[in-house]
């Protein structure tokens, strides 16, 4: 009886893993500040690896951006944003030149790079004067 229990948690186990993801977010030194375990559930299994997104804490304030890689709609979710915070938004190719500028006005903002080529964009976001940077891929 204990080795058919055994065998059974041995071959449950891999799925066990595939129905969550682990996410780490970091600040600008390294230091890790944030893990997220996302659990999926059949239902939404496809829905979720289609709607990846990354987070990072930045001036007290949770950020998201999804998806990434994107076809050309990158979306931005500042959490618990507010009329007085101040968050600028620039996107420069990698030839250094900015092709996107913006301020927000609300938690959520989207970019259409769209029209630009495929390749590798950086995307930097400055709120309340705290800087961060993220590596953006169109396909």
């Amino acid at each position: 009886m204990k080795k058919k229990l055994t065998m059974l948690l041995i071959w449950t186990m891999p799925y066990a893993a595939l129905a969550q993801n682990v996410k780490y977010s970091y600040d600008s030194a390294g230091n890790r500040i944030k893990r997220e375990i996302v659990m999926n559930t059949k239902s939404s299994y496809k829905e979720a690896s289609t709607a990846e997104y990354f987070s990072e804490m930045l001036s007290e304030k949770n950020i998201r951006i999804y998806p990434n890689p994107t076809k050309g709609k990158l979306k931005i979710e500042i959490a618990n944003y507010d009329n007085s915070d101040r968050c600028i938004i620039r996107i420069v190719n990698a030839s250094g030149q900015q092709i996107l500028s913006t301020q927000s006005t609300s938690r959520w903002i989207e970019l259409d790079i769209s029209s630009r080529a495929n390749g590798i964009y950086i995307l930097y976001i400055s709120l309340n004067k705290k800087e961060s940077t993220w590596k953006i891929i169109k396909k």
